[in-house]
């Protein structure tokens, strides 16, 4: 799982540019302390959960084409044709 979190990670740093911030973190790992809000909800949801902007808004699997809808709510797509 963390191998396509992270493809997913590049593919929309790639997409939406440099305002993209990406992390994996593992639910069972200690760095779950730095988010006391998403652990409390984690029996809630499905896993693998993805949160944007520190909102959770996905759960239950990785699907490109939902994250990257949700992101574009936020953030305006880069022109990889200039430069």
């Amino acid at each position: 799982m963390k191998e396509e979190s992270v493809e997913l990670g590049n593919y929309l740093k790639e997409k939406f540019g440099q305002s993209v911030s990406f992390s994996y973190v593992d639910v069972q790992s200690e760095e779950m302390k730095n988010y006391p809000e998403i652990s409390a909800i984690l029996k809630q949801v499905r896993l693998p959960l993805t949160v944007i902007n520190g909102e959770p808004k996905l759960h239950g699997g990785l699907s490109l084409s939902r994250i990257e809808k949700a992101m574009s709510e936020f953030l305006p797509k880069v022109d990889s044709s200039k430069g």
